[in-house]
């Protein structure tokens, strides 16, 4: 690491108006050495520490192009800008503060990068998080809704972490419960609310800011109750809600790494989530769903697709137990939201069907989606109808002309998927 003397050594590049008061003293009593130029070919520094104005964004895209193959890159704004350190972390930068800056806290946070940097095993985690949060600031920037906000966050950490269950609970301190805002678990249905007199954990992590682990009572079956880990969402120096997280069993538990870059992605869906009125941060039925689609596409010359899957039934599952045979429908919603984009809706419909808002997507867009899923699923059938049609004025005519659809789709043979004409 560095110097001969051990010390790391830190690359100070940038704006050099925009550092904060007493920078290069702090760096150098924590202990790193610290250059203005760069050292001779082939002895790259530890990280780089780039201090800016703003975050202008192509300044940022320049700067961050070859982010992957350098040094950890840590960036400080001298603008109070909240949103400033969410847009460098999505291009790339290893981590990020605006002002006004604790200096300890950046000496501690750039001597966590190069421990990270440092520590292979774990750069796998951080490139997938790192993608995960670019994707949701983008998402968010564009078309999603508030509550889609919280449901992109569950999805992007249940993929990049491999979760068996993840959950965005929104609770302060002083509440006496919790409302579950989105949540994805693979094989049980999620709670709207969480009583947090059972889980005193959740309280405490709140009033500690620390992460925590508890056990997850909500699991059910026999034997010890797998952990579960709490981590606090802080936005502002106020907690907006908590994270619910729980790995496959035989998975090894989440390392700091993972819990601070899901730290970092769920502030970054919190701050999209903060001005957001109550009702829009309560998760959506499928007819408000609807009613909101239809509005958008009228106001805005838009169209949008609805799909219902029919799933059959697979044998394996007749002569199982009921309890095992519902199991099977809330395996396949976790699925087909792991598939789906993410400002595509999917709720239950019926027994055994499901219904998929696709907004901004033709008929063959939704055929094209319809085919994808069934590759992964067995025994699935579909009803097609896209927005504008003639005889659409409501949401009523929307089920009524898919549900349809889907019996023309399962009367066919080989795809099987039928289209309101």
């Amino acid at each position: 690491m560095g110097e001969a003397s051990g010390r790391p050594r830190l690359l100070l590049t940038g704006d050099a108006s925009a550092r904060p008061i007493g920078l290069e003293r702090a760096l150098a009593r924590a202990g790193f050495h610290v250059d203005e130029t760069p050292g001779p070919a082939g002895a790259p520094p530890d990280a780089l520490l780039t201090t800016l104005r703003d975050a202008d964004p192509e300044t940022l895209r320049q700067l961050l192009r070859d982010a992957a193959s350098e040094p950890p890159r840590v960036l400080v704004f001298a603008a109070q800008d909240p949103e400033a350190p969410a847009a460098a972390l999505a291009l790339g930068a290893a981590d990020a503060l605006a002002a006004p800056v604790h200096l300890p806290e950046l000496c501690a946070r750039i001597a966590a990068r190069i421990r990270e940097r440092q520590a292979p095993s774990r750069t796998p985690y951080e490139a997938r998080i790192r993608n995960s949060l670019r994707d949701l600031v983008d998402e968010a920037k564009t078309a999603l809704q508030p509550d889609e906000i919280a449901l992109a966050l569950v999805r992007r950490l249940q993929r990049a972490l491999d979760l068996a269950y993840c959950s965005y609970v929104i609770t302060r301190p002083g509440d006496d419960e919790g409302r579950v805002i989105a949540g994805l678990a693979e094989s049980r249905p999620e709670p709207a609310r969480l009583d947090l007199a059972r889980y005193p954990e959740i309280g405490e992590a709140i009033r500690s800011r620390r992460t925590l682990s508890m056990p997850d009572t909500l699991a059910g079956g026999a034997g010890p109750a797998p952990t579960m880990v709490v981590l606090p969402v802080t936005v502002d120096e106020e907690v907006a809600g908590v994270l619910l997280m729980r790995g496959e069993p035989s998975a090894p538990p989440l390392n700091a790494t993972q819990l601070e870059l899901a730290g970092s992605l769920a502030e970054a869906a919190a701050r999209a989530l903060a001005g957001a009125p109550a009702r829009a941060l309560t998760p959506l039925t499928l007819d408000s769903r609807l009613e909101e689609e239809l509005e958008r596409a009228r106001r805005y010359s838009l169209g949008f697709s609805l799909v219902l899957l029919g799933v059959d039934p697979l044998p394996e599952y007749a002569a199982t137990s009921a309890e095992e045979g519902a199991r099977r429908p809330q395996e396949l919603g976790t699925r087909l939201r792991r598939e789906l984009r993410l400002p595509d809706f999917v709720s239950s419909y019926g027994e055994g069907e499901f219904a998929i808002v696709l907004p901004e997507t033709g008929a063959a867009g939704a055929r094209r989606s319809v085919a994808r899923l069934r590759e992964r699923l067995p025994g699935v059938s579909a009803g097609i109808v896209a927005y504008p049609h003639p005889a659409v004025t409501a949401p009523d005519d929307l089920f009524a002309l898919v549900e349809a659809a889907l019996e023309l789709g399962r009367a066919q043979g080989g795809e099987r998927i039928g289209v309101a004409e």
